[in-house]
Protein backbone atom coordinates (compact mmCIF):
# COMPACT_ATOMS: atom_id res chain seq x y z
CA UNK A 1 0.00 0.00 0.00
CA UNK A 2 2.71 2.62 0.97
CA UNK A 3 4.87 2.05 -2.56
CA UNK A 4 0.91 2.22 -3.99
CA UNK A 5 0.57 5.72 -2.40
CA UNK A 6 4.00 6.87 -3.26
CA UNK A 7 3.44 5.86 -6.84
CA UNK A 8 0.08 7.47 -6.74
CA UNK A 9 2.39 11.09 -5.26
CA UNK A 10 4.91 10.42 -7.82
CA UNK A 11 2.01 10.07 -11.11
CA UNK A 12 0.81 13.72 -9.73
CA UNK A 13 4.12 15.64 -8.91
CA UNK A 14 4.26 14.06 -12.57
CA UNK A 15 1.50 15.48 -13.95
CA UNK A 16 1.72 18.97 -12.02
CA UNK A 17 4.77 19.32 -13.84
CA UNK A 18 3.72 18.04 -16.91
CA UNK A 19 0.79 20.73 -17.01
CA UNK A 20 2.48 23.72 -15.58
CA UNK A 21 4.94 23.17 -18.65
CA UNK A 22 2.84 22.78 -21.32
CA UNK A 23 0.32 25.43 -20.02
CA UNK A 24 1.82 28.53 -21.12
CA UNK A 25 2.49 27.29 -24.47
CA UNK A 26 -1.43 26.34 -24.70
CA UNK A 27 -2.13 29.72 -23.20
CA UNK A 28 0.29 30.97 -26.37
CA UNK A 29 -1.67 28.42 -28.69
CA UNK A 30 -5.24 29.83 -28.23
CA UNK A 31 -3.79 33.82 -27.88
CA UNK A 32 -2.17 33.08 -31.74
CA UNK A 33 -5.25 31.45 -32.82
CA UNK A 34 -7.92 33.10 -31.24
CA UNK A 35 -11.53 33.38 -32.29
CA UNK A 36 -12.52 36.13 -34.63
CA UNK A 37 -15.64 35.75 -35.39
CA UNK A 38 -18.78 33.04 -35.02
CA UNK A 39 -21.14 33.09 -37.73
CA UNK A 40 -24.57 31.93 -37.11
CA UNK A 41 -26.03 30.39 -40.85
CA UNK A 42 -29.55 29.34 -38.95
CA UNK A 43 -30.81 32.76 -39.54
CA UNK A 44 -30.51 32.76 -43.27
CA UNK A 45 -32.66 29.77 -43.69
CA UNK A 46 -35.47 27.58 -42.07
CA UNK A 47 -32.54 24.13 -42.81
CA UNK A 48 -30.30 24.76 -40.07
CA UNK A 49 -26.46 24.32 -40.68
CA UNK A 50 -23.68 24.66 -38.08
CA UNK A 51 -22.00 27.98 -36.64
CA UNK A 52 -18.89 28.45 -38.31
CA UNK A 53 -15.51 30.06 -36.08
CA UNK A 54 -13.32 32.07 -38.02
CA UNK A 55 -10.11 32.41 -35.86
CA UNK A 56 -7.05 34.78 -36.26
CA UNK A 57 -4.59 31.93 -38.04
CA UNK A 58 -7.64 32.00 -40.43
CA UNK A 59 -6.98 35.48 -41.23
CA UNK A 60 -3.46 35.60 -41.18
CA UNK A 61 -2.94 32.84 -43.62
CA UNK A 62 -4.94 35.34 -46.08
CA UNK A 63 -3.83 38.41 -45.00
CA UNK A 64 -0.09 37.57 -45.14
CA UNK A 65 0.33 37.56 -48.96
CA UNK A 66 -1.62 40.41 -49.41
CA UNK A 67 0.51 42.38 -46.99
CA UNK A 68 3.81 41.31 -48.14
CA UNK A 69 2.57 42.84 -52.00
CA UNK A 70 1.32 45.86 -50.70
CA UNK A 71 4.08 47.08 -48.28
CA UNK A 72 6.51 49.27 -49.66
CA UNK A 73 7.90 50.38 -45.93
CA UNK A 74 6.53 54.20 -46.40
CA UNK A 75 4.56 53.41 -43.80
CA UNK A 76 1.07 53.55 -46.11
CA UNK A 77 -0.37 50.04 -45.20
CA UNK A 78 -2.56 49.84 -42.00
CA UNK A 79 -2.28 45.94 -40.96
CA UNK A 80 -4.96 46.37 -38.99
CA UNK A 81 -7.56 47.94 -41.80
CA UNK A 82 -5.91 44.94 -44.15
CA UNK A 83 -6.94 42.35 -41.69
CA UNK A 84 -10.57 43.79 -40.95
CA UNK A 85 -11.40 43.37 -44.72
CA UNK A 86 -9.96 39.94 -44.89
CA UNK A 87 -12.01 38.77 -42.28
CA UNK A 88 -15.34 40.45 -43.63
CA UNK A 89 -14.32 38.67 -46.83
CA UNK A 90 -14.37 35.11 -44.87
CA UNK A 91 -16.84 35.97 -43.48
CA UNK A 92 -18.77 36.49 -46.75
CA UNK A 93 -17.40 33.41 -47.90
CA UNK A 94 -18.62 31.80 -44.88
CA UNK A 95 -22.18 32.63 -45.93
CA UNK A 96 -22.23 32.22 -48.88
CA UNK A 97 -20.78 28.18 -48.52
CA UNK A 98 -24.07 28.04 -45.79
CA UNK A 99 -26.28 28.95 -47.82
CA UNK A 100 -24.98 26.85 -50.91
CA UNK A 101 -25.03 24.25 -48.98
CA UNK A 102 -28.52 24.41 -47.87
CA UNK A 103 -29.85 25.21 -51.83
CA UNK A 104 -27.97 21.64 -52.34
CA UNK A 105 -25.16 23.51 -54.65
CA UNK A 106 -21.72 22.20 -54.01
CA UNK A 107 -18.53 21.70 -55.37
CA UNK A 108 -16.33 18.81 -55.12
CA UNK A 109 -13.17 17.61 -55.11
CA UNK A 110 -13.93 16.03 -58.22
CA UNK A 111 -15.36 18.94 -59.72
CA UNK A 112 -11.90 20.73 -58.74
CA UNK A 113 -9.39 18.03 -60.41
CA UNK A 114 -11.79 18.19 -63.76
CA UNK A 115 -11.28 21.87 -64.04
CA UNK A 116 -7.71 21.72 -63.77
CA UNK A 117 -7.68 18.78 -66.54
CA UNK A 118 -9.36 21.21 -68.81
CA UNK A 119 -6.77 24.08 -67.73
CA UNK A 120 -4.04 21.40 -68.29
CA UNK A 121 -5.84 20.65 -71.69
CA UNK A 122 -6.06 24.21 -72.68
CA UNK A 123 -2.48 25.15 -72.08
CA UNK A 124 -1.15 21.88 -74.03
CA UNK A 125 0.14 20.97 -70.52
CA UNK A 126 0.67 16.66 -69.83
CA UNK A 127 -1.79 15.44 -67.16
CA UNK A 128 -0.84 16.54 -63.55
CA UNK A 129 2.10 19.07 -64.73
CA UNK A 130 0.00 22.24 -63.64
CA UNK A 131 1.06 22.15 -60.09
CA UNK A 132 4.76 22.37 -61.41
CA UNK A 133 3.76 24.97 -63.19
CA UNK A 134 1.97 26.89 -61.10
CA UNK A 135 5.07 26.54 -58.82
CA UNK A 136 7.17 28.26 -61.07
CA UNK A 137 5.06 31.09 -60.95
CA UNK A 138 5.03 31.43 -57.49
CA UNK A 139 1.64 29.98 -57.56
CA UNK A 140 0.41 28.54 -54.08
CA UNK A 141 -1.76 25.13 -55.34
CA UNK A 142 -4.27 25.36 -52.68
CA UNK A 143 -4.80 29.31 -53.15
CA UNK A 144 -5.24 28.52 -56.73
CA UNK A 145 -7.34 25.59 -55.98
CA UNK A 146 -9.78 28.46 -53.54
CA UNK A 147 -10.07 30.19 -56.30
CA UNK A 148 -11.35 27.88 -58.52
CA UNK A 149 -13.87 26.97 -56.14
CA UNK A 150 -15.12 30.17 -55.32
CA UNK A 151 -15.27 30.61 -59.31
CA UNK A 152 -17.41 27.82 -59.24
CA UNK A 153 -19.16 28.37 -56.45
CA UNK A 154 -20.44 31.84 -57.83
CA UNK A 155 -21.00 30.56 -61.61
CA UNK A 156 -23.78 27.55 -59.95
CA UNK A 157 -25.43 30.08 -57.64
CA UNK A 158 -25.58 32.38 -59.92
CA UNK A 159 -27.58 30.00 -62.30
CA UNK A 160 -29.64 28.92 -59.71
CA UNK A 161 -30.56 32.01 -57.78
CA UNK A 162 -30.19 34.96 -60.24
CA UNK A 163 -30.31 34.33 -63.79
CA UNK A 164 -33.92 32.82 -63.46
CA UNK A 165 -35.10 36.35 -62.20
CA UNK A 166 -32.65 38.67 -64.97
CA UNK A 167 -33.82 39.38 -68.41
CA UNK A 168 -32.75 41.37 -71.29
CA UNK A 169 -35.10 43.56 -72.90
CA UNK A 170 -35.06 44.49 -77.00
CA UNK A 171 -34.57 48.15 -75.70
CA UNK A 172 -31.04 47.32 -73.78
CA UNK A 173 -29.77 45.70 -76.80
CA UNK A 174 -30.61 48.10 -79.69
CA UNK A 175 -29.10 50.80 -77.06
CA UNK A 176 -25.75 48.60 -76.54
CA UNK A 177 -25.87 48.46 -80.45
CA UNK A 178 -26.21 52.34 -81.00
CA UNK A 179 -23.40 52.97 -78.15
CA UNK A 180 -21.09 50.00 -80.20
CA UNK A 181 -21.53 51.14 -83.40
CA UNK A 182 -19.01 53.10 -85.78
CA UNK A 183 -15.79 51.60 -84.11
CA UNK A 184 -14.11 49.10 -86.31
CA UNK A 185 -13.81 46.87 -83.48
CA UNK A 186 -15.17 46.77 -80.11
CA UNK A 187 -13.00 48.90 -77.62
CA UNK A 188 -11.71 46.73 -74.07
CA UNK A 189 -11.02 48.34 -70.71
CA UNK A 190 -8.80 46.72 -67.95
CA UNK A 191 -10.14 48.21 -65.06
CA UNK A 192 -9.03 48.29 -60.92
CA UNK A 193 -11.53 49.79 -58.59
CA UNK A 194 -12.14 50.18 -55.00
CA UNK A 195 -15.36 49.81 -54.14
CA UNK A 196 -16.90 51.85 -51.07
CA UNK A 197 -20.51 50.20 -49.91
CA UNK A 198 -23.11 51.95 -49.60
CA UNK A 199 -27.38 50.92 -48.74
CA UNK A 200 -29.27 52.49 -51.12
CA UNK A 201 -31.36 53.47 -47.67
CA UNK A 202 -27.83 55.16 -46.37
CA UNK A 203 -28.74 58.65 -44.86
CA UNK A 204 -27.29 62.03 -46.13
CA UNK A 205 -24.91 62.34 -43.84
CA UNK A 206 -23.49 59.03 -44.05
CA UNK A 207 -23.17 59.36 -47.88
CA UNK A 208 -21.74 62.75 -47.39
CA UNK A 209 -19.01 60.88 -44.97
CA UNK A 210 -18.04 57.86 -47.81
CA UNK A 211 -18.43 60.27 -50.38
CA UNK A 212 -15.45 62.58 -48.82
CA UNK A 213 -13.39 59.17 -47.93
CA UNK A 214 -13.96 58.41 -51.86
CA UNK A 215 -12.70 61.61 -52.78
CA UNK A 216 -9.72 61.34 -50.94
CA UNK A 217 -8.68 58.10 -51.53
CA UNK A 218 -9.12 59.11 -55.63
CA UNK A 219 -6.52 61.95 -54.78
CA UNK A 220 -4.13 59.53 -53.64
CA UNK A 221 -3.85 57.42 -56.35
CA UNK A 222 -3.51 60.49 -58.53
CA UNK A 223 -0.56 61.33 -56.01
CA UNK A 224 0.77 57.87 -56.72
CA UNK A 225 -0.43 55.58 -53.84
CA UNK A 226 -0.93 51.90 -55.54
CA UNK A 227 -4.33 50.77 -56.30
CA UNK A 228 -3.17 47.76 -53.89
CA UNK A 229 -2.45 49.35 -51.43
CA UNK A 230 -5.24 51.63 -50.58
CA UNK A 231 -8.10 48.70 -52.49
CA UNK A 232 -6.65 46.00 -49.85
CA UNK A 233 -7.51 48.53 -46.71
CA UNK A 234 -10.26 50.23 -48.11
CA UNK A 235 -12.38 48.48 -50.39
CA UNK A 236 -15.57 46.27 -49.77
CA UNK A 237 -15.37 44.58 -52.85
CA UNK A 238 -13.82 40.82 -53.04
CA UNK A 239 -11.36 42.65 -55.73
CA UNK A 240 -9.50 44.36 -52.98
CA UNK A 241 -7.86 41.27 -51.84
CA UNK A 242 -7.00 40.43 -55.03
CA UNK A 243 -4.71 44.31 -55.23
CA UNK A 244 -8.54 45.85 -56.64
CA UNK A 245 -7.87 44.27 -60.22
CA UNK A 246 -11.51 43.74 -61.87
CA UNK A 247 -10.49 42.52 -65.50
CA UNK A 248 -11.15 43.45 -68.90
CA UNK A 249 -14.65 44.24 -70.27
CA UNK A 250 -16.72 45.30 -73.22
CA UNK A 251 -18.83 48.00 -73.65
CA UNK A 252 -22.07 47.15 -71.91
CA UNK A 253 -20.66 44.46 -69.46
CA UNK A 254 -20.42 47.35 -67.12
CA UNK A 255 -22.88 49.36 -64.54
CA UNK A 256 -24.22 52.13 -66.95
CA UNK A 257 -22.93 54.64 -65.08
CA UNK A 258 -19.46 53.57 -64.84
CA UNK A 259 -19.43 52.64 -68.52
CA UNK A 260 -20.03 55.99 -69.65
CA UNK A 261 -17.24 57.44 -67.61
CA UNK A 262 -14.33 54.31 -68.02
CA UNK A 263 -14.62 54.26 -71.89
CA UNK A 264 -13.39 58.25 -71.93
CA UNK A 265 -11.16 57.82 -70.11
CA UNK A 266 -7.37 57.31 -70.44
CA UNK A 267 -4.75 54.60 -69.24
CA UNK A 268 -3.85 55.56 -65.95
CA UNK A 269 -6.52 57.64 -65.61
CA UNK A 270 -8.23 57.92 -61.71
CA UNK A 271 -12.09 58.32 -62.26
CA UNK A 272 -14.45 60.74 -59.63
CA UNK A 273 -16.24 58.68 -57.05
CA UNK A 274 -19.17 57.21 -58.97
CA UNK A 275 -22.53 56.20 -57.24
CA UNK A 276 -24.44 53.22 -57.85
CA UNK A 277 -26.70 50.81 -56.46
CA UNK A 278 -23.42 49.27 -54.96
CA UNK A 279 -22.08 52.49 -53.43
CA UNK A 280 -19.25 54.46 -54.47
CA UNK A 281 -16.88 53.35 -57.10
CA UNK A 282 -13.41 54.49 -57.80
CA UNK A 283 -12.37 52.87 -60.75
CA UNK A 284 -8.68 53.02 -62.20
CA UNK A 285 -8.08 52.43 -66.33
CA UNK A 286 -5.08 50.41 -66.08
CA UNK A 287 -5.30 49.35 -70.19
CA UNK A 288 -7.63 49.48 -73.18
CA UNK A 289 -7.10 47.50 -76.24
CA UNK A 290 -9.01 47.03 -79.54
CA UNK A 291 -10.35 43.32 -80.34
CA UNK A 292 -11.75 41.67 -83.12
CA UNK A 293 -15.57 41.14 -82.07
CA UNK A 294 -16.90 37.41 -82.03
CA UNK A 295 -19.22 36.44 -84.82
CA UNK A 296 -21.86 33.56 -84.37
CA UNK A 297 -22.98 33.76 -87.84
CA UNK A 298 -23.43 36.35 -90.73
CA UNK A 299 -26.11 34.82 -91.99
CA UNK A 300 -30.24 35.19 -91.61
CA UNK A 301 -32.28 32.09 -92.53
CA UNK A 302 -36.14 31.22 -93.55
CA UNK A 303 -37.05 27.74 -92.20
CA UNK A 304 -39.55 25.41 -91.48
CA UNK A 305 -39.05 21.92 -89.45
CA UNK A 306 -40.77 18.69 -88.22
CA UNK A 307 -39.88 17.54 -84.85
CA UNK A 308 -40.85 14.08 -83.17
CA UNK A 309 -40.22 14.90 -79.33
CA UNK A 310 -38.05 12.74 -77.46
CA UNK A 311 -38.79 13.17 -73.68
CA UNK A 312 -36.20 14.12 -70.97
CA UNK A 313 -35.02 11.00 -69.19
CA UNK A 314 -36.40 8.77 -71.76
CA UNK A 315 -35.14 5.37 -71.90
CA UNK A 316 -32.93 3.78 -75.05
CA UNK A 317 -36.14 2.00 -76.59
CA UNK A 318 -38.47 5.24 -77.11
CA UNK A 319 -35.14 6.98 -78.42
CA UNK A 320 -34.62 4.43 -81.20
CA UNK A 321 -38.60 4.81 -81.83
CA UNK A 322 -38.16 8.21 -82.41
CA UNK A 323 -34.97 8.62 -84.27
CA UNK A 324 -36.90 5.52 -86.77
CA UNK A 325 -39.80 7.69 -87.20
CA UNK A 326 -38.15 10.64 -88.32
CA UNK A 327 -35.77 8.65 -90.25
CA UNK A 328 -39.17 7.61 -92.11
CA UNK A 329 -40.46 11.22 -92.70
CA UNK A 330 -37.20 12.15 -93.99
CA UNK A 331 -37.32 9.33 -96.64
CA UNK A 332 -41.21 10.27 -97.73
CA UNK A 333 -39.23 14.08 -98.38
CA UNK A 334 -36.63 12.39 -100.58
CA UNK A 335 -39.39 10.77 -102.40
CA UNK A 336 -40.94 13.72 -103.43
CA UNK A 337 -42.98 14.87 -100.44
CA UNK A 338 -44.17 18.58 -99.64
CA UNK A 339 -42.33 19.15 -96.52
CA UNK A 340 -45.17 21.58 -95.16
CA UNK A 341 -47.44 19.16 -95.46
CA UNK A 342 -45.27 16.12 -93.93
CA UNK A 343 -45.02 18.93 -90.77
CA UNK A 344 -48.87 19.62 -90.53
CA UNK A 345 -49.53 15.85 -90.07
CA UNK A 346 -46.35 14.79 -88.04
CA UNK A 347 -44.50 17.50 -86.39
CA UNK A 348 -44.91 17.60 -82.30
CA UNK A 349 -44.91 21.73 -81.70
CA UNK A 350 -46.64 24.88 -82.40
CA UNK A 351 -45.62 25.68 -85.76
CA UNK A 352 -47.19 22.31 -87.52
CA UNK A 353 -50.14 23.76 -88.06
CA UNK A 354 -48.43 26.51 -89.99
CA UNK A 355 -46.61 23.51 -91.80
CA UNK A 356 -43.63 23.87 -89.50
CA UNK A 357 -42.78 27.43 -90.43
CA UNK A 358 -40.10 29.28 -87.86
CA UNK A 359 -40.02 32.58 -90.12
CA UNK A 360 -36.45 34.12 -90.46
CA UNK A 361 -34.21 34.16 -87.61
CA UNK A 362 -30.76 35.21 -87.45
CA UNK A 363 -27.72 34.13 -84.90
CA UNK A 364 -28.86 33.04 -81.05
CA UNK A 365 -31.78 32.29 -81.79
CA UNK A 366 -32.10 28.52 -82.08
CA UNK A 367 -30.19 26.15 -80.10
CA UNK A 368 -26.86 25.24 -81.09
CA UNK A 369 -27.49 22.13 -82.80
CA UNK A 370 -30.47 22.86 -84.79
CA UNK A 371 -28.32 26.79 -85.79
CA UNK A 372 -25.46 25.02 -86.48
CA UNK A 373 -27.40 22.92 -89.25
CA UNK A 374 -29.51 25.48 -90.52
CA UNK A 375 -26.81 28.12 -91.01
CA UNK A 376 -24.97 25.61 -93.14
CA UNK A 377 -27.90 24.67 -95.05
CA UNK A 378 -27.98 25.67 -98.70
CA UNK A 379 -31.31 27.59 -99.76
CA UNK A 380 -34.20 24.68 -100.77
CA UNK A 381 -31.78 22.61 -98.91
CA UNK A 382 -33.32 19.58 -96.41
CA UNK A 383 -30.89 18.11 -93.57
CA UNK A 384 -30.68 14.74 -92.44
CA UNK A 385 -31.79 14.04 -89.00
CA UNK A 386 -30.90 16.16 -86.19
CA UNK A 387 -30.96 15.42 -82.64
CA UNK A 388 -31.24 18.59 -80.05
CA UNK A 389 -32.60 18.50 -76.57
CA UNK A 390 -36.10 18.80 -78.11
CA UNK A 391 -36.25 15.68 -79.99
CA UNK A 392 -35.18 14.73 -83.70
CA UNK A 393 -36.05 17.72 -86.17
CA UNK A 394 -35.35 17.92 -90.27
CA UNK A 395 -35.00 21.54 -90.84
CA UNK A 396 -35.67 22.75 -94.81
CA UNK A 397 -34.01 26.26 -95.40
CA UNK A 398 -36.12 28.31 -97.76
CA UNK A 399 -34.57 31.12 -98.07
CA UNK A 400 -31.08 32.59 -96.89
CA UNK A 401 -29.38 36.29 -96.73
CA UNK A 402 -26.17 37.74 -95.92
CA UNK A 403 -25.85 39.86 -92.62
CA UNK A 404 -23.36 42.76 -92.38
CA UNK A 405 -21.14 42.25 -89.67
CA UNK A 406 -21.99 45.49 -87.65
CA UNK A 407 -25.60 44.84 -88.05
CA UNK A 408 -28.01 44.23 -85.12
CA UNK A 409 -29.03 41.22 -86.15
CA UNK A 410 -25.25 39.59 -86.45
CA UNK A 411 -24.25 40.85 -83.40
CA UNK A 412 -27.73 40.68 -81.12
CA UNK A 413 -26.78 37.33 -79.51
CA UNK A 414 -23.40 38.34 -78.61
CA UNK A 415 -24.84 42.26 -77.02
CA UNK A 416 -26.94 40.41 -75.27
CA UNK A 417 -24.52 38.09 -73.29
CA UNK A 418 -23.08 41.54 -72.69
CA UNK A 419 -25.86 43.16 -71.18
CA UNK A 420 -27.15 40.07 -69.28
CA UNK A 421 -23.39 39.15 -67.69
CA UNK A 422 -23.38 43.55 -65.87
CA UNK A 423 -26.73 42.66 -64.87
CA UNK A 424 -26.04 38.96 -63.55
CA UNK A 425 -22.88 40.82 -61.74
CA UNK A 426 -25.07 43.35 -60.02
CA UNK A 427 -27.74 41.21 -58.97
CA UNK A 428 -25.25 38.55 -57.31
CA UNK A 429 -23.26 41.51 -55.74
CA UNK A 430 -26.79 42.13 -54.04
CA UNK A 431 -27.53 39.19 -52.87
CA UNK A 432 -24.27 38.70 -51.49
CA UNK A 433 -25.02 42.22 -49.37
CA UNK A 434 -28.44 41.05 -48.37
CA UNK A 435 -27.22 37.85 -47.19
CA UNK A 436 -24.95 39.73 -44.90
CA UNK A 437 -27.94 41.96 -43.81
CA UNK A 438 -29.68 39.01 -42.97
CA UNK A 439 -26.89 36.62 -40.73
CA UNK A 440 -25.92 37.22 -37.58
CA UNK A 441 -22.18 37.22 -36.95
CA UNK A 442 -20.14 37.20 -33.48
CA UNK A 443 -16.99 39.10 -33.28
CA UNK A 444 -15.18 38.42 -30.46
Amino acid sequence: MASLHKGLISALAFGFFFWMTILPNLAEAVVLDRILAVVEAGIVSDKPVKSTIITASDVDEVARPLLARMDKGDGTVDTEKVRKKVLEELIMRVLREQKAKQMGVVVSEQDLDAVMSQVEHNNNLPPGALPGALAKQGIDLNDYRQGLRDQLMKSRLINKVIRPLVSVSADEIQNLHNASSGTSAPQEVHLGQILLALDPTSSPSRVEEKMQLAEKLADQLRGGISLSTLAGQYSDDTSGLNGGELGWFKRGELLPQMESAVFSMKTGDVSNPIRTSQGLHILVLLDKRQVAAKRSGQAKVKARHILIKVASGADANEEEQAKKRIEEIHQKLVQGANFAELAKQYSQDDTAKEGGDLKWFGPGVMVGPFEEVAFRLRPNEVSEPVRTPFGWHLILVEEKKSLSSDSLEAQSKELEERVMESKLQARYNQWLRDLRQRAFVEYR
